[in-house]
């Protein structure tokens, strides 16, 4: 046995013994894929294996791994002052900085920014402004916030609560009430093209009439909805949505911890639809993972309305490490790193690479459905039968089988939702290193469709 397999198996057990992962059970970690290095696009394990991280670790890891002018950055800060108290009457530089820099990228409408430090907290904090928000305008009544099926918006009980994937619920119940999902209507008549996932835009408006409109605060959407399968939306869908949002004056919220920040192609989603929201969640990629942060950024409208409050309706939502200035002084760092190395623009362009390749190789094969891709995200469903939809029995043992093979075989790390194989590498990905993704997953397929 070698030091470093010792080693292993030492911080193995430990693991075993006493670290809590997300979405933790048990019998996942016997042999856990431990982590030392990173550079660019790949991982290094502490065996010495290299993968390509697919999935930029948990989609955020936009500017690849290894960025020391990240941890420049960072110890740059901590050696001027790592922490300081950001509530009333306090500032730091990094944090005006950044705040003013997210404002300017942002859609055109965006006014305010309140960090976070992740994209649960993220949510959370929209989901209480939209509320806060209509109390100010005299209606206390709307209260309720909508999600879509397939979505997910983060851990806490709120978020959890909306999102629409019932994994997240069991045994956490019950949930926080007000909080809806979208459903196939019964009998509502649409006439426009369904997501990739099935929904219509029609859902949304169902949804609303349903609940009562005068009840309906906001309805939160992901542009892509990245962790529930990378499911597109057709075009249009966001245009109908927002004009159902004006129609029955219902606040968007855009769920961007995901796709914001270039993920798509574009520095936020729904630039592409000519689409703005009331209210954008933002976590992720607003420091690519280095340090944790998130924001939710809110317009002009409803900055206006935090500005003119009544003396007795100071908004009393607070967490210590808002605005930390280490943080975001690694934020403002990774933006400027986007911006000099057009990272939005290589994002469309291996985006589209990476989708051509998927589909070049799998489009047509009799186990795969659903190839989807937007930006630098994609997807496909591994099935029985394509011709007619009908999934394994283990749906989620074949996904295990294609994501095993992939890391085992071809040195490339994704993610499964049940059937689904998923891939959102970083940003500074490459031609090469797009075209070894495609050809680990089209072996992976083979091997475990048909060996």
């Amino acid at each position: 046995m070698t030091v470093d397999q010792e080693t292993y198996e030492a911080l193995t057990r430990a693991d075993q013994a006493h670290l809590l992962h997300p979405q933790y059970y048990a019998p996942d970690h016997t042999q856990p894929v431990i982590f030392e290095s990173g550079k660019g696009v790949w991982l290094t394990d502490m065996q010495g294996n290299r993968y390509i991280d697919a999935l930029s670790s948990l989609w955020n890891v936009a500017v690849g791994h290894g960025r020391e002018e990240l941890a420049d950055a960072a110890a740059a800060q901590m050696r001027k002052v790592a922490f300081t108290n950001n509530y009333t009457g306090f500032s730091n530089i990094p944090a005006i900085k950044l705040a003013s820099k997210v404002v300017d990228l942002a859609y055109d409408n965006m006014g305010g920014v309140y960090f976070t430090n992740s994209g649960s907290e993220s949510n959370e904090g929209a989901f209480k402004t939209a509320r806060f928000y209509w109390n100010l305008q005299g209606r206390p009544d709307k209260v309720k916030i909508i999600a879509r099926e397939r979505s997910y918006h983060g851990g806490t009980l709120a978020t959890s609560s909306l999102t629409g994937l019932s994994v997240f619920w069991k045994y956490f119940g019950p949930m926080v009430p007000e909080m809806v999902h979208t459903r196939k209507p019964d009998n509502l008549e649409c006439d426009c093209e369904p997501n990739t996932d099935g929904e219509c835009a029609h859902w949304v408006e169902d949804a609303i009439l349903r609940e009562g409109p005068d009840t309906v605060a906001a309805i939160i959407c992901e542009p892509v909805k990245g962790a529930g399968g990378v499911w597109t939306p057709a075009d249009g869908y966001f245009q109908r949505v927002r004009e159902i949002c004006d129609r029955y004056e219902v606040l968007l919220i855009a769920d961007e911890v995901i796709t914001g920040f270039g993920r798509t192609g574009h520095w936020f989603a729904l630039e592409r639809w000519g689409v703005q929201p009331d209210i954008l969640s933002i976590a992720k990629a607003l420091t690519s993972g280095y340090v944790p942060m998130g924001a939710f950024v809110v317009s002009e409208a409803i900055l206006d309305a935090l500005k003119d409050t009544p003396p007795d309706a100071r908004f009393m939502h607070a967490y210590t490490n808002s605005a930390h200035p280490t943080a975001a002084a690694v934020g403002l760092r990774n933006l400027q790193i986007m911006e000099d190395e057009r990272l939005v623009q290589n994002a469309a362009a291996m985006g589209d690479r990476l989708g051509e390749g998927l589909r070049g190789a799998l489009d047509g094969h009799p186990h795969i459905t659903d190839l989807r891709h937007l930006g630098l995200m994609a997807g496909f469903s591994v099935v029985q039968d394509a011709s007619t939809g009908r999934a394994y029995e283990a749906a989620r043992g074949v996904g295990v089988a294609v994501q095993k093979h992939m890391r085992e075989e071809s040195g490339v790390i994704t993610r499964i939702v049940g059937d689904s194989v998923l891939f959102a590498p970083p940003l500074v990905i490459d031609a090469s290193e797009v075209d070894q993704i495609v050809d680990a997953a089209a072996k992976a397929v083979r091997a475990v469709t048909e060996g």
